[in-house]
């Protein structure tokens, strides 16, 4: 067996160097979604296969050719999680938590799985920060979480984003919609790549996820939805699209947006980045998914942001780095007096960090400015004997000493700097 293991394709190592960039926007999200009154909730990565199948829709490219699906020793067939909504509406509906709550919120945040082709932001394992909100009908529920996501990646730091909107309709308006272009799509078929010709007769809203540039050229004439839409579907985006207004939300209509998930209706949406016209954000009402999974009627309405692609758009930070006080503890004494120490440092909050191997001084100083750590505290049986302890810095390279007893003190003030 070759021991040269390398990640699978489609993988990636998120490093402590870019750790911070991830918890940043993690951070942004939530504090964002708490001050809404959302709360955090945390599905099974795995789940039934069928769960996905019924949720997301049996003919969307994601459960025809993108889940990650096995069969598990007891042979239930199961699928890794390739989106979150599906989840939290399972979640929602099976702990019956529509009982105690009139308008439920939830927020989560993780990894989700599909077998895609790998490219710039795009991952077979990625990572995914939503929110959901259950028991609002009205339009400014929608509004809401378009506002949510508007005030998080300001805060994050995007700039230049605009938010792409449409409306589905509702059931009526949709299969009427479907029926009419299904008629106007299978006049011109053979102009079509051979996935959307499948699309056409299973599912013709599909065709607008196609990539390829014919098939893009060819949907110019398809007539929009947004004239087949009843009065009530017609008045819910208006008023939406007044409260973007009201928020100086920066949107404009595209009445070719259908997203990649079947579930949705009435409002759309995506988040572009006006520069690089990458989708980083996507979301929208579904008011029929929990009903149709078993629970009762209730309308429900919900974004997923790509925290992988959030953070290709943002820099990190200019500011000193805060580094641990480096502990070089020479012989098995020092190593016991420097545990009471690290006691209380760890009390304190003082970061710090602590080589235990035997090393001589000029190793841990050479390990200690590889680092670039700007403080060492040193230990040695000599500095036990006078009961004091040595802070060195390693920018400047002067040194004091320190009575014992007053070290936790000078720790604190040091690494307030």
């Amino acid at each position: 067996m070759n021991g040269n293991f390398t990640k699978l394709r489609g993988m990636k190592d998120i490093l402590p160097d870019e750790i911070e960039l991830w918890q940043r926007v993690e951070k942004a999200f939530i504090e964002v979604c708490e001050i809404f009154g959302f709360k955090e909730i945390r599905t099974p990565i795995l789940e039934n296969k069928y769960l996905f199948v019924r949720g997301i829709g049996a003919t969307s490219d994601i459960v025809m050719k993108e889940m990650y699906e096995f069969k598990d020793k007891k042979g239930r067939e199961i699928a890794l999680r390739p989106e979150g909504t599906a989840s939290v509406v399972r979640a929602y509906i099976e702990n019956k938590v529509y009982i105690t709550k009139k308008i439920a919120r939830f927020y989560y945040y993780g990894p989700m799985f599909r077998y895609d082709r790998p490219q710039k932001g795009r991952y077979r394992q990625f990572y995914q920060f939503g929110v959901e909100t259950f028991g609002g009908k009205h339009p400014f529920f929608d509004g809401e979480i378009v506002q949510i996501l508007d005030i998080s990646l300001k805060k994050i730091g995007i700039e230049n984003f605009v938010f792409i909107v449409n409306s589905l309709g509702c059931r009526i308006c949709k299969n009427k919609y479907v029926e009419q272009i299904k008629k106007n799509l299978q006049e011109k078929i053979d102009k079509f790549c051979e996935d959307c010709k499948i699309r056409i007769e299973k599912n013709p809203l599909r065709v607008f996820d196609c990539k390829n540039t014919f098939c893009k050229e060819n949907l110019k004439e398809v007539p929009s939805i947004l004239n087949y839409l009843c009065d009530d579907c017609k008045n819910h985006f208006d008023t939406f699209v007044n409260f973007l207004l009201k928020f100086n939300i920066n949107f404009s209509i595209n009445s070719n947006l259908v997203r990649g998930l079947d579930y949705y209706t009435r409002t759309v949406f995506e988040v572009s980045t006006e520069k690089d016209d990458i989708a980083i954000a996507g979301g929208g009402r579904y008011d029929n998914l929990v009903e149709e999974m078993g629970g009762p009627d209730i309308p429900a309405v919900g974004f997923a942001a790509g925290i992988d692609r959030i953070v290709q758009f943002i820099k990190k930070e200019d500011k000193e780095e805060k580094k641990p006080v480096y502990f070089i503890l020479l012989g098995n004494n020092a190593k016991l007096k420097g545990l009471e120490i690290l006691k209380e440092c760890i009390k304190e909050k003082i970061m710090v960090e602590v080589d235990y191997e035997e090393r001589s001084l000029s190793d841990n100083l050479r390990i200690a400015n590889k680092i670039g750590v700007k403080w060492c505290l040193i230990l040695g049986d000599n500095e036990i004997e006078k009961g004091i302890m040595i802070l060195k810095n390693m920018k400047d390279g002067y040194q004091i000493e320190v009575n014992e007893k007053e070290i936790i003190k000078k720790l604190k003030e040091i690494t307030k700097c």
